[in-house]
């Protein structure tokens, strides 16, 4: 999501492949050395793989480069960009945990990640200030995800009093590119994978899931 963000920002176009993970192609294990994605396939013979690798070869190939070309600066908004993943990855176990102390520690784990970004926000519009850098494009998944479960995340006050990373969340989901990257009907594949794996946060709320799948279906109707 984060690659396709920066692509769309940059105005790139690309041919895109989304890959079922759970049921993924030969010819993408062949190429994939992590079997993961993304992957960016150049020419006949060069794929690039990991987001931050791709981000930063795209950043550098079609000016202007919103990376700071300043070594300091550049080293921490690398530091960044693993931050953004480990907050994804401490999202996706408190999103899908199936048990309620595994929940309840990630709900924990993921409000010392928020009050460290906060932090490092101030009173800053993006991460570096009032101009949009390439680590920004690392926490437009987090606030994706985020929002597909606005109401929940409200209930179980994961994100009150970070008015600092709320507001973050707000300005970057008002860029036209925040909604690159999403395979179609995302939202509805998240909120199924959640109640097909019955986790925690679906038991809690399945109310709420409900009525999700329900608008969803139809809106595909309309």
């Amino acid at each position: 999501m984060r690659v396709l963000a920066l692509m769309c920002y940059k105005n790139i176009k690309v041919e895109i492949k989304f890959i079922e993970m759970y049921s993924k192609p030969e010819w993408f294990l062949k190429i994939s050395p992590l079997a993961r994605v993304p992957i960016l396939i150049i020419g006949d013979d060069i794929v690039l793989f990991e987001s931050d690798a791709i981000m930063e070869y795209i950043d550098e190939m079609t000016p202007p480069q919103i990376m700071s070309s300043d070594p300091i600066q550049k080293a921490l908004d690398r530091g960044k960009f693993e931050y953004a993943s480990e907050i994804i990855k401490n999202m996706s176990i408190f999103v899908f945990s199936q048990e309620e102390e595994k929940f309840f520690k990630h709900k924990e784990l993921l409000k010392t990640n928020l009050e460290q970004v906060e932090k490092w926000l101030q009173d800053k519009k993006y991460m570096n200030g009032e101009q949009i850098s390439l680590v920004d494009f690392c926490f437009i998944p987090i606030f994706v995800n985020l929002s597909v479960f606005k109401p929940i995340i409200q209930q179980c006050e994961l994100t009150k009093n970070f008015t600092k990373f709320n507001k973050y969340g707000e300005n970057l989901l008002q860029l036209p590119c925040s909604k690159a990257g999403r395979v179609p009907d995302y939202e509805l594949l998240v909120v199924e994978g959640v109640r097909k794996v019955n986790s925690y946060l679906y038991r809690s709320n399945p109310c709420f899931f409900k009525s999700l799948q329900q608008n969803s279906h139809c809106q595909q109707g309309k």
